[in-house]
C-alpha cells in the first residue's frame, strides 16, 4: 500500500479537546513559589518581610464574576499580624485571546475577609502587588509552544505508523492547529484545538 499523502487525504480537519488538571498547575505554582516571602521596599531599597507561602492550591471559584480561585496559606513574619497562620483567596477571571492564542487574567480579587478593617487593607496593600506582579504572570499562559512541543512528539509516532490495537496502525501528520476556545470546569481546564492535517489508517490483520 502506499502511503504518501494524495490531495484527499489532506483534507482532514478535527476538533480535538485538550485537557489541563488542576493538579499539573498546582505543582507549578508550588514549585515556583512555596516558601516564597512577599515583602515590600521602602524608598531607601530597605525590605520588610511580611509573609511566607506555605501552600497554594487552584479551585473553581464559587464567586460568579469569576472562573478560578487561587488559595493561599500564609505565614506571618510581623506582628501586625497576631495569627499563626493566614488563609487568603485570589479570585481571578481566566479569558482566552483568540487571535494571540494565550490565556490572560483579566481582573482578579483578593479575598481576606473576617479581619478587622486595619488589617485587611494593610493585608490588600501588601499582597496586592506581588500578585500582581508574580501571580497573574504565572497565570497568564501562552499556550501554542506548548501545544507545538506535544504535536511535534506526536508527529514523530505518526510518521512510522503508531499501533492503536491489534491489527490497526494509524499513519499521519498533524500540519497546523490553533486554540479556538477556552473554559473551566471544576477542577479541569479545557481548551478545544482545531487541527488540519492528513491520515491513514492500515489494517494489518484481520481475524475472523
Amino acid at each position: 500500500m502506499n502511503s504518501n499523502p494524495t490531495p484527499s487525504d489532506q483534507d482532514i480537519s478535527l476538533t480535538l479537546p485538550v485537557q489541563i488538571g488542576f493538579e499539573v498547575l498546582d505543582a507549578f505554582l508550588k514549585k515556583k513559589f512555596r516558601d516564597t516571602n512577599i515583602s515590600t521596599k521602602d524608598a531607601r531599597g530597605n525590605t520588610s518581610n511580611y509573609f511566607r507561602i506555605l501552600d497554594l492550591k487552584l479551585a473553581e471559584s464559587q464567586n460568579k464574576a469569576y472562573n478560578l480561585c487561587l488559595k493561599m496559606h500564609l505565614q506571618p513574619l510581623t506582628l501586625l499580624f497576631n495569627k499563626n497562620t493566614i488563609e487568603v483567596s485570589v479570585h481571578a477571571n481566566l479569558r482566552m485571546d483568540v487571535e494571540n492564542q494565550k490565556i490572560y487574567v483579566e481582573a482578579y480579587d483578593i479575598d481576606s475577609s473576617g479581619k478587622n478593617w486595619v488589617t485587611n487593607t494593610l493585608l490588600k496593600s501588601v499582597l496586592n502587588t506581588f500578585i500582581y506582579k508574580k501571580i497573574i504572570n504565572a497565570l497568564s499562559l501562552d499556550l501554542m509552544p506548548i501545544l507545538k512541543e506535544k504535536i511535534a512528539l506526536l508527529n514523530e509516532q505518526l510518521a512510522s505508523r503508531l499501533k492503536t490495537t491489534k491489527g490497526i496502525s494509524i499513519m499521519g501528520n498533524v500540519e497546523n492547529f490553533s486554540i479556538g476556545h477556552f473554559e473551566i470546569k471544576k477542577d479541569v481546564m479545557w481548551v478545544l484545538v482545531h487541527t488540519q492535517g492528513w491520515c491513514v489508517i492500515s489494517i494489518d490483520d484481520i481475524e475472523f
